[in-house]
């Protein structure tokens, strides 16, 4: 605070309260409230209570205080235009720089008690000093207690008629239906990108600030809607970087990624290709971008694309929200995903964001719910650029030792003659059916000993689904592994054991060897599974 100066004039340098709008006609988005209100001040239908409910930022306060000018000002209503406040009597002069004690400006966060409601109702009969009438403006009124409404009510039911009550509030399910039903409900809604691109887009320059489309945009969608919040955020960019803006500064300062980086991860999810996807989000966070924003700013993403998928009249809807250009790289994106894979990762998102909050490490809960969804849609792109080979001196054998092997196999035996002809070849006969001779054996009999093991065991199970047979060697399966990790478990002697038993039972093999390759095999899961299971997280 600038020590000399009156509170207001100090405070007066942020954005939202320099360019607060004064009268009906400088309010943003609210049409239908604005001309509401206009032709009650010229009927002089002037009801005395009303309640503005909306999400922040949105203008309920600023409304209520230019009706306290509209009701109180000097000027003939005849000669105001629309019964707009004329802005230049000693009634509009006071409220504007607050001034008077006829206008009274609660918060109820911190005038919760019955005491403080009770004070306030015994002075109500006290005629106006200054004003016409004594305007009550009480913010976030659904924060006052039970008994402190109980106070209210009884004074909103048998008012005086020079006392108008605006009660403002953000959740109006709180506010108890007897209060409500007393008052003129007014609900505020949430503004368009372009209504709010347009209003920052005057204030910038006014204020002369050099400011970039994009940059005016990414503020924009920043402000969800709120006037207010896009204002302050208009005032925080140019308090850290000054009159010149753009779009990298406000990127970093408002810890969001570009739109480019974004569309590119999305890109990437949508076409299977993880491993790209997980390195968009290590470059993102080493840039400073914030796990939980971006996890929001995703999810946004996707709800759209699914409301371009799901509605032909998608585009012109949201348009509202996001600029054109935006618009149609969205509908490029939406021809690369099914409306069911859109339901599954974004369900992975959510159900993730509890973890990003409460995460020592923020972005591990998302790129965990990007791995997942990879593993779980097919994903089959190598780590590196090229084709990887197995790394396992196992299956590199030189051509001489092949040569040697095939001789032993060939060499007969110095043994003696079996008596029993018949039993020998019998013998041998099972011998050579105990192990297949190729892969496909195995690979037919794959699921259904993944599914045993599923039922007896669901941790080895789901370490086995992102593993494939590759090839068998001297009576041991070869199984390869995209991950470090999973290579490690299998390897573990309780793990190894117990596939081996399952094996065994359904190809006669009792020896793996497990290899790290990097390839992603095919997905087992059937896609009617996967779909119940996105259902029942979507309906938790």
């Amino acid at each position: 605070m600038v020590i000399g100066l009156p509170l207001t004039e100090s405070m007066a340098k942020t954005f939202y309260r320099i360019y607060r709008p004064q009268k009906f006609s400088e309010l943003v988005g609210q049409e239908l409230i604005r001309l509401t209100l206009e032709q009650s001040v010229k009927e002089n239908r002037i009801a005395h209570a009303y309640l503005f409910t909306g999400p922040r930022g949105t203008g309920k306060t600023t409304t209520a205080r230019i009706l306290a000018k509209a009701v109180n000002c000097l000027t003939p209503v005849e000669k105001r235009m629309d019964a707009e406040p004329c802005d230049k009597c000693k009634n509009c002069q006071a409220i504007t720089a607050n001034r008077t004690l006829d206008l009274l400006e609660i918060d109820a966060a911190s005038y919760t008690g019955v005491d403080n409601i009770r004070q306030l109702t015994e002075n109500i009969d006290l005629a106006p000093a200054d004003l016409r009438y004594r305007i009550f403006i009480i913010d976030e009124v659904h924060m006052l207690s039970r008994g402190a409404f109980n106070a209210l009510l009884k004074t909103l039911e048998e008012p005086p008629a020079h006392t108008i009550f605006i009660l403002a509030t953000t959740e109006q399910h709180k506010v108890p239906s007897t209060i409500a039903s007393r008052c003129q409900r007014f609900s505020f809604r949430l503004l368009t990108l372009p209504e709010i691109l347009k209003k920052i887009s005057k204030i910038a320059k006014k204020e002369k600030i050099e400011i970039d489309e994009e940059s005016l945009e990414m503020l924009s969608e920043a402000a969800n809607g709120g006037m207010r919040d896009a204002e302050s955020l208009l005032d925080q960019v140019v308090s850290l970087v000054g009159k010149k803006v753009r779009s990298k500064e406000t990127m970093k300062i408002l810890g969001i990624a570009g739109r480019e980086d974004e569309m590119k991860l999305l890109s990437n999810l949508f076409e299977k290709k993880t491993n790209r996807a997980i390195e968009s989000l290590e470059r993102m966070a080493g840039e400073g971008v914030d796990a939980f924003l971006l996890s929001h700013r995703l999810l946004d993403y996707l709800r759209k694309i699914l409301f371009l998928k799901l509605n032909p009249k998608g585009p012109a809807v949201i348009e509202k929200e996001i600029s054109k250009s935006q618009v149609e790289k969205l509908e490029f994106l939406a021809r690369k995903i099914t409306a069911v894979e859109l339901l599954n990762i974004s369900a992975k998102i959510v159900q993730s964001q509890p973890n990003i909050k409460n995460s020592s490490f923020p972005r591990l809960p998302l790129e965990l719910a990007i791995v997942e969804w990879g593993l779980e849609n097919n994903d089959r792109q190598p780590i590196d650029n090229e084709r990887p080979s197995i790394p396992s001196t196992r299956l590199k054998k030189t051509e001489k030792t092949k040569e040697k092997e095939l001789a032993t196999k060939n060499r007969e035996p110095i043994t003696e003659k079996p008596l029993n002809k018949k039993k020998t070849r019998e013998t041998k006969k099972e011998q050579k059916n105990a192990v297949p001779t190729n892969l496909k054996t195995v690979l037919s009999k794959w699921t259904a000993v993944l599914q045993n093991i599923r039922e007896i065991q669901p941790a080895l199970f789901s370490l086995l689904k992102v593993c494939s047979p590759v090839k068998i060697e001297d009576d041991t399966l070869i199984i390869s592994t995209p991950f470090k990790f999973h290579k490690d478990k299998l390897s573990d002697g309780r793990n190894r054991s117990m596939f081996c038993q399952e094996l065994n039972k359904a190809v006669g093999l009792n020896r793996i060897c497990v290899v790290q390759d990097g390839k992603l095999p095919k997905n087992e899961i059937n896609d009617d599974e996967m779909l119940d299971q996105v259902k029942s997280l979507l309906a938790s």
